[in-house]
């Protein structure tokens, strides 16, 4: 879906970091998912998280909103997601350890189309995020 535009460490942070600083969203992070069985995804760049304990995070596809995006390559936005428990297939890690109200997140693929990192923005206070947040955030790879 999404164009590959990051292909270094210093890519990524370059776009987190720009992706922060010119838009409104209170956290801004890239999720990568290891290359090797098995195939773990964790939060590898971030901006305005509130302390480093999103690295401590491990996902696998399909579970949490990283896992989600990798295995359906589809974004995904919420308005609540303090509705997801531990129980839930949709509990967000990520939301939970950053006290994120709403987020929205986006794969970043390769040109063979493959998934290769997830792209989360998210609001601390009740900010609507919606399909037009969805295409604000892939603006922002296309830059």
């Amino acid at each position: 879906m999404v164009l590959e535009q990051a292909k270094t460490d210093k890519d990524y942070s370059k776009l987190v970091a720009h992706i922060y600083q010119a838009s409104d969203f209170d956290f801004v992070g890239i999720a990568l998912q290891q290359p090797y069985y098995p195939f773990l995804i964790k939060w590898r760049f971030a901006a305005g998280n509130q302390s480093e304990r999103f690295r401590q995070i491990v996902l696998r596809r399909g579970f949490g909103i990283a896992g989600l995006v990798f295995r359906t390559g589809k974004p995904f936005y919420n308005n609540d997601l303090s509705e997801y428990s531990i129980s839930n297939k949709l509990y967000t890690p990520i939301a939970s350890v950053e006290s994120l109200w709403g987020a929205v997140a986006v794969p970043i693929s390769t040109q063979s189309g493959a998934v290769s990192a997830v792209l989360l923005a998210g609001y601390r206070r009740q900010q609507i995020v919606s399909a037009a947040t969805v295409s604000r955030l892939i603006g922002y790879l296309n830059d």
